[in-house]
């Protein structure tokens, strides 16, 4: 071979070698969309670059959009999560992410008939195996069969003995059937697993607190964390503002049963328990408060009082 040939193959091993080096471009944005432990804002962005960036095929897309949507949901954007996990079974229809996520908001908005169908896709898949269980148990308890809640939580637990969130909700099954020591067992271990886990606080001190000798200290701790993790979270802010009541802290009671009516202003417990705390605190008008609780629950001044609160 000449010199001038072998020259021109020499020029096309490095012209190639380095296309094969040159760094994709995308590459530190593709990270930031697809990868973990990134924040939400942050893979909001890097998302829309990439799928802005028009070197995508139908099935990148759709991913894309998918993790787009994970992040805006993770970041409180409900609206556009949903848009985008349409948008990414348009482009991509076995994009399970997407099935999860729309499933997700639309059992949480209360459209089970809707969500079913996109929770039976994600069982068959075999994909994220402990969310679809956890999710046909959730349409189940919302549709009130609690067997078969359970048994999918049970099948949750089964494909992922870490995924907190089921035990939190057979942990509230339990307690609904007053069965309190099975639902602390399953708050305590889904507490392990998040101590941070507030509906699992809030629960395992309703718990403590219907059960015969249950400990309330222990139901007071749970109930003041809970509180503090989460202000708006209802239950635990009823069963702290009971259990103020029981240990005469009139102030601080009303200032939880308050709480609790900022989310849900006709909430009958924390009315009469408001105004039980103003009555007690000293307030007649407290009066009105309780007036107003039994027009929603005649019986609610006895269920207060077996719950142990001398309401006069």
């Amino acid at each position: 071979m000449s010199a001038r040939a072998w020259l021109g193959v020499a020029a096309v091993l490095v012209l190639a070698a380095c296309e094969q080096t040159q760094p994709d471009p995308l590459a530190e944005v593709r990270q930031s969309c697809l990868g973990d432990g990134v924040e939400a804002e942050a893979r909001l962005e890097a998302c829309t670059v990439l799928i802005d960036s028009g070197t995508l095929n139908g099935a990148e897309r759709g991913d894309a959009l998918a993790h787009r949507g994970a992040a805006s949901e993770e970041a409180g954007d409900v609206t556009a999560a949903l848009r985008d996990y349409r948008a990414a079974l348009q482009d991509a229809p076995d994009a399970m992410l997407a099935v999860r996520g729309q499933a997700a908001i639309l059992i949480e908005s209360g459209q089970l008939d809707a969500a079913e169908p996109l929770v039976q896709r994600l069982v068959e898949s075999g994909q994220f195996a402990a969310t679809a269980h956890f999710l046909s148990g959730e349409i189940s308890r919302k549709r009130g069969d609690i067997a078969s809640a359970t048994a999918a939580y049970d099948r949750s637990i089964a494909a992922d003995s870490g995924y907190f969130e089921s035990f939190a909700a057979r942990g509230s099954l339990k307690q609904d059937q007053a069965d309190y020591a099975g639902a602390i067992e399953d708050y305590d271990r889904a507490l392990r697993l998040n101590p941070q886990l507030t509906p699992a606080l809030a629960g395992r001190c309703w718990s403590r607190v219907l059960m015969e000798d249950g400990d309330i200290t222990a139901a007071r701790r749970d109930a003041d964390a809970a509180a503090t993790g989460n202000p708006r979270n209802v239950p635990a802010q009823l069963c702290r503002g009971l259990l103020q009541l029981r240990a005469g802290e009139w102030a601080g009671a009303r200032t939880s049963y308050e709480a609790a009516l900022d989310v849900e202003p006709g909430n009958p417990d924390a009315l009469f328990g408001r105004g039980v705390a103003r009555r007690r605190g000293g307030d007649d008008a407290g009066r009105e408060d309780m007036n107003r609780a039994r027009d929603f629950s005649a019986n609610i001044g006895r269920h207060f009082e077996e719950l142990g609160v001398r309401t006069y």
